[in-house]
């Protein structure tokens, strides 16, 4: 049986490693925004090619079996590929929310009460003046 030759089993196993790495790193990025996600499509990309790697090894083992295993290997990969583009997109769609739910607080408070959002905005840009300020005098000296 092919999966009886060491340098076989030795791949699928450090694939099955890297793979179950690989999909616990999605789970947890796939709770945070798009650039949480980002550093994942490098490891993807790793996973990949280790899979491209072990059909190389299972191709040279030879047998119709070695040929099942690589196809199944491809469809797991594409499978971890569309389920971290699904992630990352429900991801990325629940912080727009997120954010457009702030900006309609935010723009009903100032409807609420505009007097009180120009004192903010006027308190505010008189800290960042003074800031700016400090800062230009002590480069001054």
């Amino acid at each position: 049986m092919l999966t009886q030759n060491p340098k076989v089993r030795k791949e699928l196993n450090h694939l099955s490693d890297s793979a179950d790495s690989a999909i616990r790193h999605i789970k947890h990025a796939a709770r945070d925004s798009r650039e949480a996600a980002a550093p994942l499509s490098g490891e993807v990309k790793g996973l990949i090619a280790q899979l491209e790697h072990t059909i190389e090894v299972l191709a040279r083992e030879g047998s119709a079996e070695s040929l099942r295993a690589g196809q199944r290997l491809r469809d797991r990969a594409s499978e971890m590929a569309h389920r971290l583009r699904d992630q990352t997109t429900d991801g990325m769609m629940r912080a727009r929310e997120r954010m457009d739910g702030a900006v309609e607080h935010s723009r009903q408070r100032v409807v609420e009460s505009p007097l009180k959002a120009v004192a903010i905005a006027a308190a505010i840009g008189a800290v960042l003046g003074l800031l700016l300020a400090n800062g230009r005098h002590h480069e001054d000296e």
